[in-house]
């Protein structure tokens, strides 16, 4: 397992590239900040039309775009939105819009593991997950710590993929604590088992399930 930390990292390789977050909820907020307060010089929030997040963001000093104009402007764009609305954005509006050579990049793999989103040939394909809620990822940083990231590439159509996922790592504060290399597989299937089978409680309710019709005439006998 390689594990990454902030004297491995080029940061200023994120500063001087054009970054467009994609969504401004929990994480993309966390992201945007991050990313700005750590130098990042051409940082945009980019969000539908008429969305409520645009007030939200400029009042805390960001600029925003629609989403097909900043897929045309950027270097790297981060989807942070909901995973189920990634597949038709992606399709809507960003597929014909980013540039070759740029980057497409994914805070959660499910999207590019199970097919959902087939990204154009020549781009980027990289996932910077932090390994926490977007809260945590904002308060961590500020306080001058950080949280861990998963760090993987799917798609290295510039030869310079890893390094930019490194980066944009660092930048958001996860060289702080670490930053492991991992792929989209391992990150969504470990995540997803995480969420829904021990986080949301399956496990747990699977275990007092049994216990309750099966394990407990056992115990009396």
């Amino acid at each position: 397992m390689r594990v990454y930390y902030d004297r491995d990292c080029d940061v200023n390789l994120i500063k001087n590239l054009n970054v467009a977050i994609l969504g401004y909820g929990s994480q993309g907020h966390a992201h945007a900040l991050n990313l700005r307060d750590s130098g990042a010089k051409n940082i945009v929030v980019a969000l539908r039309e008429g969305s409520p997040s645009i007030k939200k963001a400029e009042g805390e000093g960001l600029k925003t775009m629609g989403i097909a104009e900043a897929a045309a402007w950027a270097d790297v764009i981060m989807f942070t939105m909901p995973d189920e609305l990634q597949a038709e954005t992606y399709k809507k509006y960003v597929h014909d819009n980013i540039r070759e050579g740029a980057a497409i990049a994914f805070a959660h793999g499910l999207n590019v593991h199970f097919g959902l989103i087939e990204p154009k040939e020549g781009v980027d394909v990289i996932m910077m997950a932090p390994k926490g809620p977007g809260h945590t990822v904002r308060g961590e940083y500020t306080k001058g710590g950080g949280v861990p990231c998963l760090v993987a590439v799917d798609t290295d159509a510039s030869g310079n993929a890893l390094e930019i996922g490194k980066s944009y790592c660092s930048a958001i504060g996860g060289g702080r604590s670490g930053i492991i290399e991992t792929n989209f597989r391992e990150e969504c299937e470990t995540d997803l088992f995480g969420e829904q089978a021990v986080l949301c409680g399956g496990v747990v309710e699977l275990i007092r399930m049994w216990f309750r019709n099966i394990g407990r005439s056992r115990l009396r006998t």
